[in-house]
């Protein structure tokens, strides 16, 4: 049996008392966590980065842009850990330098993880569509990038903080559509769905969370996809 028949006998079987109060305690998950689920990919972004900085490092261990990269990476570290009354004028010093390594190395590797720096910066000062327009440019710069699939998932992070449900959705299937086995896809996918319910598409929402259902993985994404398809089918929402 497929997860999806299972997901839709489940749905059947479910008396209308259980269902409502499945439904309230998913419900209650989702906006506790919504948060942490909008800006999970940050968290991402830094494994990539992690992950891919090591050949791009070693080729250009010796580049003058590397050198700027990393000592601009010390001081966001740095930054992050400073007191609240040090970080403005720190901030302020981190942007700058950002600014002038793009200027010196355009199109560097250096250049597109200076932008990150520039959006995280920005996102801690609550300047959403900022870092938006910072993570954004990661992805147009350099579409071929490891960067670059992450990056527009936290642009679309910034336009919902920012309440631009549709520009959200938009990065989101550009990201879904560009690099369907990036890192973090399954968030995507979830996040896609999760948009359209949210907008009252209840079926694209549905069809959003079969299709990471229909992946077959057992990760946290899918199982809350079919959880979300029983409770839009148990409570008549969609078909």
């Amino acid at each position: 049996m497929t997860d999806k028949v299972k997901g839709e006998a489940a749905a059947t079987q479910a008396k209308p008392a259980e269902a409502v109060k499945f439904s309230e305690k998913l419900n209650d998950f989702l906006r506790n966590n919504r948060k942490a689920i909008i800006i999970a990919g940050i968290a991402i972004l830094a494994l990539v980065v992690a992950l891919g900085a090591y050949s791009f490092v070693r080729q250009d261990r010796l580049t003058k842009s590397t050198a700027a990269l990393e000592a601009i990476e010390a001081s966001f570290d740095a930054w992050t850990a400073a007191a609240e009354s040090e970080k403005a004028g720190q901030g302020d010093a981190l942007l700058a330098a950002t600014a002038e390594l793009r200027k010196k190395h355009p199109g560097s590797y250096g250049a597109l993880r200076a932008s990150i720096v520039v959006a995280r910066v920005l996102y801690a000062r609550k300047d959403y569509a900022g870092a938006e327009a910072a993570f954004a440019s990661v992805a147009d710069e350099d579409p071929a990038s490891h960067l670059a699939a992450p990056s527009l998932s936290n642009a679309s992070a910034m336009a919902e903080e920012r309440g631009d449900k549709e520009a959200a959705l938009a990065y989101l299937l550009r990201a879904d559509e560009a690099y369907p086995g990036a890192p973090g896809a399954a968030r995507v996918v979830f996040s896609i769905g999760r948009v359209y319910e949210e907008t009252k598409q209840y079926d694209k929402a549905i069809g959003a969370y079969e299709r990471l259902v229909a992946a077959g993985e057992d990760d946290d994404w899918t199982k809350l996809a079919r959880d979300r398809i029983i409770f839009l089918r148990s409570t008549g929402l969609a078909k």
